[in-house]
């Protein structure tokens, strides 16, 4: 799987209970992201090496469908087109137009990263510390620091629109400090149907 399938204080005298629990900012704006569901809207995801500059980073692009709390979608653009449907605990990957795809369970194994999707914030408290960034510029930033850290994920950054409750900026940084960033706008209502249903004409493969 590809590395992960998302501020604070100009705007924080509109939403004074954001200062003193980044808890209260996770939850509510999962809250909202629900209610907003399904949404439709498009990223840049850029990988970036410990040690380069963004400008040199490795840049894709794609779609994400937000059909949350139990749904999520990202289908990257060609030239290396590739789809990944997360729902529940499962996870559907496959090349459009090849017949066999796989399919992942991560019922029974950890899944750093996904599970910023996949739990409850109650959830959530018990895998991570949490803190506003004071750095942030025009949305609230929260910063995400597994209390057990994995190679694949030993930090998650999250900018949340106060405005619209949507998420703007999602990086991961691994063990070795490498970046990978999904810079997430053009949202949209709804989602073509059979969009969070795993397409049926394809065979697929569990690992």
């Amino acid at each position: 799987m590809r590395p992960a399938i998302l501020a604070a204080f100009c705007l924080l005298a509109a939403f004074p209970a954001f200062a003193d629990d980044p808890w209260t900012v996770l939850d509510d704006f999962r809250r909202s992201l629900e209610a907003q569901a399904p949404l439709y809207a498009g990223f840049v995801q850029t990988h970036v090496p410990y040690g380069f500059d963004p400008e040199d980073g490795d840049m894709e692009r794609g779609d994400l469908a937000i059909g949350l709390p139990r749904c999520l979608r990202w289908d990257y653009s060609p030239p290396f087109e590739t789809a990944f449907l997360l729902c529940d605990r499962t996870v559907h990957h496959w090349n459009p137009g090849e017949p066999v795809g796989q399919r992942y369970d991560l019922s029974e194994q950890p899944a750093p990263g996904l599970d910023f999707f996949l739990l409850t914030t109650d959830d959530l408290r018990g895998r991570y510390e949490a803190e506003l960034d004071p750095a942030s510029g025009d949305g609230l930033r929260l910063v995400l620091r597994p209390l057990e850290p994995s190679e694949e994920v030993s930090l998650v950054q999250i900018v949340i629109d106060p405005e619209d409750q949507r998420l703007r900026e999602l990086t991961y940084y691994d063990a070795q400090r490498n970046e990978n960033r999904f810079i997430i706008g053009d949202y949209r209502r709804g989602a073509a149907p059979g969009r969070f249903e795993p397409p049926a004409e394809i065979e697929w493969e569990e690992p």
